[in-house]
């Protein structure tokens, strides 16, 4: 058991590690509908003591539900954008792999969040019968980086404590569709691995128990202060995000296993940037952006020495997306994690 607990060890620094060497040079942009489940342990006052933590991820999203507002999209609808001049697209499949490390001491903590993404996208294209122009393409590469830092001074017991970070714009945002009517043209901005932007990341959190029951709530804002991502001079700007987090753990098992809940909830606000972005050509709004809620069940497991792995489902309750978009039937994330 010892050897398993140091090659657990060993297998995750080495992941960070590579992680890091790649950093430089591509990187990854969450999908619109995606990566809203919170595994900032710390702010749910789950794990938290002092020294040096690796986490590696895993995370699934298929996004290929037609959606128009807050309805499943009717064949009839999508004939009737598809005819007006509106992209109809079939499928964007992200897979994530993300390597942290993270760094508490009492009062402060820091994280390295370095994530691999594999996605692939196919569209219709815009013009009618549906599937005539169809385009497809697939990228791989590392994505956005993210530094984020945690101050748990705002009470002496360190249940509530402030959130800051940037994402720093590492990822590569020059693919062109593979294959189709569209083949070596840009892909759509909002569907490249990274966003080409700086964003600035502000947020609190507040956890506590009940009993046999612990919680947390959890908010953040993140918001591009600077952008570089551009076909040809007509630059692109991701929308805020404004996300909020809260959630439950029954602790009556003890330590080892820990089931979790969580429900999560993002607002994107549209994106920005002339021709870079699709408009609704019947209403004229931006195909980007909307409201989405998750339920996650899932549970952590402690496997001994000071290693633990997580998993969980995410299923959507509430989607209401601006014009004709895809959103996913359920997102999937995997996990381990060694503390040291």
């Amino acid at each position: 058991m010892q050897s398993l607990h140091k090659g657990l060890r060993t297998a995750l620094m080495i992941t960070f590690g590579l992680g890091t060497q790649l950093s430089g040079t591509q990187a990854l942009a969450c999908a619109a509908c995606g990566c809203t489940l919170s595994r900032d342990w710390e702010s749910q006052g789950i794990s938290s003591k002092p020294g040096f933590t690796a986490d590696l991820s895993y995370d699934y999203l298929n996004q290929n539900h037609q959606r128009y507002g807050s309805a499943a999209a009717s064949p009839g609808l999508i004939n009737s954008q598809l005819a007006a001049g509106q992209e109809v697209e079939a499928y964007t499949r992200t897979q994530t792999v993300t390597a942290s490390l993270i760094y508490n001491d009492d009062d402060w903590g820091i994280s390295v969040q370095v994530p691999y993404v594999m996605r692939s996208h196919g569209t219709y294209g815009t013009t009618a019968p549906l599937g005539s122009s169809y385009s497809a393409s697939a990228d791989a590469s590392v994505g956005d980086i993210r530094l984020v830092g945690r101050y748990t001074g705002l009470s002496e017991e360190g249940a509530s404590g402030l959130i800051a970070g940037i994402k720093l714009p590492t990822g590569n945002f020059g693919k062109n569709f593979d294959s189709g009517t569209a083949a070596g043209t840009p892909l759509d901005a909002g569907l490249q691995i990274g966003t080409g932007s700086t964003d600035l990341i502000l947020g609190a959190y507040t956890t506590g128990t009940v009993d046999t029951y612990g919680w947390f709530l959890q908010g953040t804002v993140q918001h591009a202060v600077a952008t570089q991502q551009a076909l040809g001079n007509l630059y692109y700007r991701p929308g805020d995000a404004y996300q909020l987090n809260t959630g439950i753990r029954y602790a009556g098992f003890g330590a080892k296993v820990s089931p979790m809940l969580q429900l999560n909830v993002i607002k994107r606000e549209v994106d920005s940037g002339a021709f870079t972005v699709p408009v609704d050509p019947v209403t004229g709004v931006s195909v980007s952006g909307g409201t989405l809620a998750y339920l996650a069940p899932g549970v952590s497991v402690r496997v001994g020495g000071g290693a633990s792995v997580y998993g969980f489902v995410q299923i959507p309750i509430y989607q209401n997306v601006n014009s004709l978009q895809l959103t996913p039937g359920y997102t999937l994330t995997l996990g381990l994690r060694q503390s040291f």
